[in-house]
């Protein structure tokens, strides 16, 4: 009887009930790894190595002094801002401050007694500075207001373009003065005299005529 073969043989032992000889486990090895620097690890030591580079430098004795001069720069600087900033806010708490004494011309001093109506705009322009007088006319000339109705040129001083009679500010006369000098424009303006809208007409015509009245 032959022998089957080789393939017959293996297949039947698998099924075959006989131990099959265990072949011995092979040997795996670890892969070996290279140690190759990370990129994280390469740049914490470029870190590492400007951080020592730039604390070489700042202990060498240039680069600290060139620190404390722009410190003191810096200083400096804002000293001078703050100065500066004081200063405007000198004048702008000045210049209010001279707004309010222009609105409350009373000066007050310890003491004083006052009411809230003496604080009235009304009250306290009673107590205002009035420009003094240059000069009143009437009193150095020793005129006669009520008298002088006839002269155009000394009415046309008192009176504006349009025939209104100027204030005493404009006048410099004293309130008696002031008065009778009204009297006498009202009463040459109602007889007709004096116009109340313009200069008169004689005088209107010396300014546009002036050499007219050269030749009389």
């Amino acid at each position: 009887m032959r022998a089957p073969s080789t393939p017959a043989v293996s297949f039947l032992r698998q099924f075959s009930s006989t131990a099959a000889a265990a072949h011995p486990p092979r040997e795996t090895h670890p892969p070996v790894r290279t140690s190759t620097p990370s990129s994280t690890s390469r740049l914490q030591s470029i870190n590492k190595d400007r951080m020592s580079v730039g604390g070489a430098n700042s202990r060498s004795p240039g680069a600290s002094s060139m620190h404390r001069i722009g410190q003191a720069y810096r200083e400096r600087a804002a000293a001078s801002l703050h100065m500066k900033q004081e200063q405007i806010d000198f004048l702008k708490n000045k210049k209010l401050s001279n707004e309010y004494l222009r609105q409350m011309p009373r000066r007050w001093v310890p003491g004083d007694v006052y009411s809230p109506h003496d604080l009235s705009p009304r009250e306290m322009d009673k107590w205002r500075r009035r420009n003094q007088r240059e000069a009143d006319v009437v009193d150095i000339l020793g005129l006669r207001p009520l008298d002088m109705y006839k002269n155009f040129s000394l009415i046309q001083e008192f009176t504006t373009s349009s025939g209104q009679i100027k204030h005493s500010k404009d006048t410099a006369l004293r309130p008696v003065n002031q008065r009778k000098v009204a009297k006498m424009i009202r009463r040459i303006q109602g007889m007709g005299l004096y116009p109340t809208i313009h200069d008169h007409p004689e005088l209107i015509r010396s300014d546009f005529y002036p050499s007219e009245q050269r030749r009389g």
